[in-house]
């Protein structure tokens, strides 16, 4: 439709003699475009092209002896819209600024929207690349990962011919790097195959690409880890140590990995350091699985080929570990596994799977911002109409003259249509410089790294120029034709009247701007509530004056004095060793059978934690039943404290201590429970609380420490001291548990300010459009105001009357406005599994709020009107 579209407008405009040969240009790009994006963008951008094409040079002779495209009337329309511009400082003010506000977010959003849409489309062959996901059933858990098990990579490669090459990576770690005995500490590190710079075509600044990490002990920087690391000096062949255990020869540099990527690496280690026991575990998914294909369409190929794929490499160890025949569990519907490929292109917006390398964003935050962006832009026109109807009276006795004179309606609908593109060219220009000042800030709101792309290569300039332009001829095509319909006979007598339907059309205006406006106030408000209810909510545990120090595992044998030498201090109450801390997301799970189970199909999978006898009293955690861990206890080594959850999914709802469970893949093992501590949010706030057990183990990864209020400056000094005595000069890294889970709740703080803002700016521009329909209303109304104050009306009165369309407009946005508001809310609420009800006052104050604005805006105009010696309004009959 687009493309015909654009085919009817370039024949309409094009002469004949040039029709066929450019039209055979675009046809032959448009089918171009086809073979690489599709038909939808493809017809897009025929359409684009036509429009960027129009020039006075290709038009046709018919057109050259118009008076409106004459080149002596352009100039003279520009004059006279200049001119009109000065005259009405104020008006053009407000236009502009409304106008310019509104193209500015709009403008903000189409490059959030574009950078969004963007992800991982910058790889060489994007469209043929795909991760390997699954959707995994273990009775009544069930588990969708973006992981697959370790052999399927090369497996994979060998049994479907469509698959031209596979990778896989482990981990997204931080690591102690040191080198020349300076330390750092390093995060997003990865395990990796070689194979993996063969699929991702990562620009190679240093080394050689088929031979990067196909040796043991190599690895691949980043630029910007590389300068950290080694500063100026040349990184290749440079053997770093990584954790005081692991010597890494530098075998390439690659640039930085761009922000719109699904993965965030900064160091690939081979994956041939890797023990090589779990090489045909097919039981275990624990790898990121990359397949490059032949073709795009081979995916469907690849999927169908999964089930019988997976039958016959998992049947052998599904029996041998499990001691159940895979295809009978299948049939009974308590063992399941699918897997099945994605797109990289989709990944970032539409996969919502466990294990996620990083946060990814939201096709329907896309479609909203999009539909945001095109509301504002519209209340900005909308303002653009109301203020050109609102000063019609002002301009008609100039109309009126124009046509006695024998200016033609095409004349002059032509010059308001200049004045109104050069309104809009100007309001263009003032919201690239909007953007240019306030992209940082924009950044730091989306957690981006955008440059400005407005005159960039591939930037946005050539679609935003065609829209400011198509801005300016919608904004400014009806008021046009009202100001040119004007009747010369019945303007210089001053009569002028507008008919309903032009009062219709502006009240109709005025319901979608504050429709719009009042639907993003009651979302930020929501918003903002559920934000404030998570990180307000009873947590389970206590995350205040938690001091976490990392990379405890450099201290080896010495961290048991370490932490003893912690709980010495006068300002530290306990101290807890564990490689989990709570408000992580940290996986570790493992299926378990409760005593009385009689096969695998009723294992429940647990999250398991490595702790020591202070954990609980370090993070205050409660029992619900039993004890925690106790050095009174040598039997507690081969006990278990499970969380209320768990005791639920094993169906001990009665008596749970002392009651036996059975893991299934540690050879059967039997743990006997010692406690039942009860359920606490140990992980994101936005995910349910799963099933999980404690053991009492060797951990190392870091040290929580517990310290009095008002101490932190002291406990940091004290932990630093005790810390440079064991560590030989290794760096202090510490977190505190606060700032953890703070951080937790990024994406929805984002998203809350970036509501707000919006809603923000909506309102504004609303309400300016509203100051300039209100300066129309009093100047319709001003003789039935000067004849109503004669007859003694007070100004109560008076306000009232000028209050009281302007309130039901109100009233009919928030009828339109709330039950979308209400729709849209409690879909968004629905992914929390902890939530807000849907408070009907929230709905009321927005309403309220937004009603008791516009009157105060209509108030001045309003005041005005009603304060006005009657003599001015009536002096003209």
């Amino acid at each position: 439709m687009l493309k015909k579209i654009g085919e009817w407008i370039f024949s309409f405009y094009c002469h004949p003699d040039f029709r066929e040969d450019i039209l055979g240009d675009l046809e032959e790009h448009y089918r171009s475009n086809f073979k690489e994006v599709g038909k939808r963008r493809a017809d897009l951008k025929f359409f684009l092209n036509v429009l960027l094409l129009f020039r006075f040079s290709l038009l046709r002779d018919t057109w050259s002896s118009l008076n409106l495209i004459h080149t002596t009337m352009v100039k003279n329309n520009i004059k006279m819209a200049y001119r009109s511009m000065r005259r009405q400082k104020f008006y053009s003010f407000l236009n502009l600024t409304g106008l310019a506000i509104g193209m500015a977010a709009c403008l903000f959003i189409a490059i959030f929207v574009k950078d969004e849409l963007s992800f991982d489309k910058h790889f060489e062959d994007s469209d043929k690349i795909f991760r390997i996901a699954s959707n995994l059933k273990f009775g009544d858990n069930v588990f969708n990962l973006s992981f697959a098990p370790d052999p399927m990579a090369k497996t994979a490669k060998e049994e479907f011919p469509e698959v031209v090459e596979a990778a896989r990576t482990r981990g997204n770690l931080t690591q102690l790097i040191s080198y020349n005995n300076n330390y750092i500490r390093q995060d997003h590190i990865t395990w990796a195959d070689q194979e993996f710079f063969s699929i991702f075509s990562l620009p190679l600044l240093r080394g050689d690409r088929n031979h990067l990490l196909d040796e043991p002990n190599t690895a691949v920087l980043t630029e910007t880890t590389a300068k950290k690391i080694f500063g100026e000096e040349d990184p290749l062949n440079k053997v770093i140590r990584v954790n005081d255990q692991l010597d890494i020869k530098v075998t390439g540099v690659i640039a930085d990995i761009p922000d719109n990527t699904h993965f965030d690496y900064n160091m690939f280690i081979t994956m041939l350091n890797r023990d090589d026991a779990s090489r045909n575990f097919w039981l275990g998914n624990n790898f990121t699985t990359y397949l490059k294909l032949n073709s795009k369409e081979a995916k469907e190929v690849v999927d169908g080929r999964f089930p019988a794929f997976i039958e016959r490499h998992l049947a052998d160890q599904v029996k041998q570990m499990m001691g159940v025949d895979l295809k009978d569990a299948v049939a009974s519907g308590n063992l399941a596994a699918t897997y099945f490929l994605q797109p990289i292109e989709d990944i970032y917006l539409y996969s919502n799977l466990d294990f996620e390398l990083r946060s990814g964003g939201s096709i329907e935050n896309v479609y909203l911002f999009s539909i945001i962006g095109f509301f504002i832009l519209l209340i900005a026109c909308i303002n653009f109409m109301n203020m050109a109807t609102a000063r019609a009276s002002i301009r008609a006795k100039e109309v009126g003259v124009r046509k006695v004179l024998g200016s033609l309606k095409g004349q002059l609908v032509n010059q308001f249509l200049t004045e109104s593109i050069l309104n809009s060219l100007v309001s263009g220009i003032a919201a690239i410089a909007i953007v240019t000042l306030f992209l940082p800030f924009f950044n730091q709101l989306t957690g981006k790294e955008i440059v400005n792309p407005i005159f960039s290569l591939n930037g946005l300039w050539p679609y935003f120029t065609v829209a400011t332009l198509i801005v300016g001829l919608l904004a400014g095509v009806y008021p046009a034709f009202v100001l040119s319909s004007f009747l010369p006979s019945k303007v210089l007598k001053g009569e002028m009247t507008q008919g309903k339907k032009a009062s219709l059309m502006r009240n109709i205006l005025v319901v979608v701007q504050f429709s719009t406006s009042i639907f993003l106030i009651i979302g930020s408000a929501f918003i903002y509530s559920q934000l404030d209810y998570l990180q307000h909510k009873e947590l389970g545990f206590n995350k205040d004056q938690i001091l976490v120090i990392n990379e405890t595992q450099l201290l080896g044998d010495q961290i048991q004095v370490f932490k003893t030498e912690l709980e010495r201090s006068a300002v530290i109450e306990s101290a807890t060793i564990s490689d989990f801390i709570p408000a992580t997301n940290t996986y570790n799970d493992s299926p378990f059978l409760s005593e009385n189970a009689t096969t695998t199909d009723e294992a429940v999978s647990l999250q398991i934690w490595y702790v020591d006898e202070d954990y609980a009293k370090t993070y205050d955690l409660k029992m619900a039943d039993g004890r925690f861990f106790s050095k009174e206890f040598a039997s507690d080594s081969t006990g278990m404290v499970l969380n209320e959850a768990a005791i639920k999914r094993f169906g001990y709802a009665e008596n749970p201590v002392g009651r036996k469970i059975k893991s299934v893949m540690e050879n059967g093992s039997t743990y006997t429970i010692v406690g039942v501590a009860k359920d606490f949010h140990f992980r994101s706030m936005t995910e349910e609380i799963q099933p999980q057990v404690f053991f009492l183990g060797n951990s190392t990864g870091s040290v929580s420490v517990k310290f009095k209020a008002n101490m932190t400056s002291d406990v940091l000094a004290a932990s630093e001291s005790i810390w440079d005595k064991f560590s030989g000069g290794k760096p202090f890294e510490y977190d505190f548990l606060d700032d953890i889970f703070s951080n937790s709740f990024n994406d929805q703080v984002r998203l809350k300010t970036i509501f707000s803002v919006f809603a923000g700016l909506a309102i504004s521009i609303a309400c300016l459009g509203l100051f300039g329909l209100a300066a129309y209303v009093t100047e319709q109304r001003k003789k039935e105001i000067g004849i109503r104050k004669v007859l003694g009306a007070s100004m109560t009165t008076l306000l009232g009357l000028l209050f009281r369309n302007f309130t039901i407009l109100i009233l009919v946005s928030s009828i339109i406005a709330i039950p979308l508001a209400w729709l849209y809310m409690d879909g968004w609420l629905a992914d929390f599994p902890f939530r807000i009800a849907l408070n009907p006052f929230i709905f009321i104050i927005s309403a309220v709020g937004t009603l008791i604005i516009a009157l105060l805006t209509v108030g001045y105009q309003s005041m005005r009107a009603a304060r006005r010696n009657p003599v001015e309004n009536l002096r003209c009959e």
